[in-house]
């Protein structure tokens, strides 16, 4: 069982595709099925079922599952540990982003990343804020990077950018015509939301509370998760939103969506990377969040 076939199925395993394995792998869909096929013909046992539904680990599958895992891991910390003790920085980090941070920050500093650090290989998998947190938790990312506040015991965050969030609006709304937004005529109006669990509803619902207003009480007409969805229906007229700045920064430009400021409801936040208390950091991960943490510096606040 090398490392490479034990990669390949924890990535199946984990994605329950074999094409979004390949993806992330950056393999053929045939070789990523010939890989598991040699696994499968060495161990003597089906691994996955495949149907038209997708594919599932058999019970032989779940069985190897939870080892090929922390096999993995332990094969990363070796060669951390010996890189670290050479003096170099190379081997793999994995990284979870929250949806603002995945797509909207975190490229231009990891492309930034890869040319610094080019013998790293990083793989960043964007989840909302509460998913990233129990990932880190669970050991399975490295470092995390997400918005709002991250409510679990065993994490500790450190702000690295300012981030607004902002209502958003169809340029033919009454409100393209307005300086700012009611509270009052928010709340009225219908509105699509992101998902439980997102940083950006999270600190929407609480900018609500300390304003006095139940979030209970919005006209919801939609849950989306991410912001590309949300900023296409709310340029399709389904309603208003609130998102972060750096999302709609483009559409803004392009004038297909408006953004205003709400009366009385100012809606700061920090962008913050996440990492779990006591772990040790290898030094990927260190030179990660030092070129992170020098980016108010360089760029400034993202609203």
């Amino acid at each position: 069982m090398d490392a490479r076939r034990l990669d390949v199925f924890a990535t199946v395993a984990r994605e329950s595709s074999f094409s979004r394995a390949a993806e992330i792998l950056h393999l053929s869909q045939p070789a990523v099925s010939q890989l598991v096929a040699s696994l499968e013909a060495e161990l003597g046992v089906r691994l996955f079922d495949r149907s038209r539904r997708g594919v599932r680990l058999t019970p032989a599958g779940r069985a190897l599952a939870g080892h090929a895992e922390r096999l993995l891991r332990d094969m990363d910390d070796a060669r951390r540990a010996v890189a670290e003790a050479a003096g170099a920085i190379t081997g793999s980090l994995r990284v979870g982003a929250s949806q603002t941070v995945g797509h909207y920050v975190l490229p231009a500093v990891m492309a930034e990343f890869a040319r610094l650090y080019p013998a790293v290989t990083v793989r960043v998998g964007v989840q909302n804020t509460e998913r990233v947190a129990a990932l880190l938790l669970a050991g399975e990312v490295d470092v995390g990077f997400v918005e709002g506040h991250v409510g679990l015991p065993g994490i500790v965050v450190r702000p690295f950018a300012r981030d607004e969030l902002v209502v958003i609006a169809h340029p033919g709304h009454p409100w393209a015509r307005r300086a700012q937004v009611r509270l009052e005529h928010l709340v009225a109006e219908p509105i699509v939301l992101r998902e439980p669990g997102s940083g950006t509803r999270q600190v929407t619902e609480e900018s609500l509370r300390r304003a006095g207003i139940d979030p209970e009480s919005l006209t919801v007409v939609m849950e989306l998760a991410g912001a590309e969805a949300i900023k296409t229906a709310v340029e399709a007229g389904v309603g208003v939103a609130v998102v972060s700045r750096a999302t709609v920064a483009k559409e803004l430009r392009l004038k297909t969506l408006v953004a205003r400021p709400v009366r009385g409801m100012a809606m700061p936040r920090d962008l913050v990377s996440a990492v779990v208390a006591g772990r040790v950091l290898h030094p990927a991960a260190r030179a990660l969040l030092d070129r992170v943490y020098r980016m108010p510096d360089e760029t400034g606040s993202l609203t």
